[in-house]
């Protein structure tokens, strides 16, 4: 398995590091990369938080491409316009494609 984002792609933090004052939707540079830990993921370090010399370590899960953070926001700014009955079958629509999601999942042997 691979490192899902290559050195020096720009990412976005999925959740706040409060330690370093950051917040969910920065964007930050990846600068190193880490071997797979126990949980199957990457790590990684990252800079450029507009912050002068601070480099923050992170696992995979804790960011994302900016393409896919766009496309998420653009997703969510068309939520806040649906009704609560559309939300209701939107809500129905995507547990359908959550499960199916998880049974083209490969079998692992």
């Amino acid at each position: 398995m691979k490192p899902k984002y290559p050195l020096f792609s720009e990412v976005v933090l999925l959740q706040d590091i409060p330690t370093h004052n950051l917040k969910r939707g920065s964007v930050a540079i990846v600068v190193e990369q880490y071997a797979a830990t126990e949980q199957q993921q990457y790590g990684y370090s990252l800079e450029g938080f507009n912050v002068p010399n601070v480099t923050v370590e992170v696992d995979e899960s804790q960011v994302t491409s900016t393409e896919q953070w766009q496309k998420e926001m653009e997703i969510l700014e068309k939520l806040h316009r649906l009704s609560v009955v559309k939300l209701v079958h939107l809500e129905s629509y995507i547990e359908k494609l959550l499960n199916e999601e998880l049974t083209d999942l490969p079998k692992v042997s």
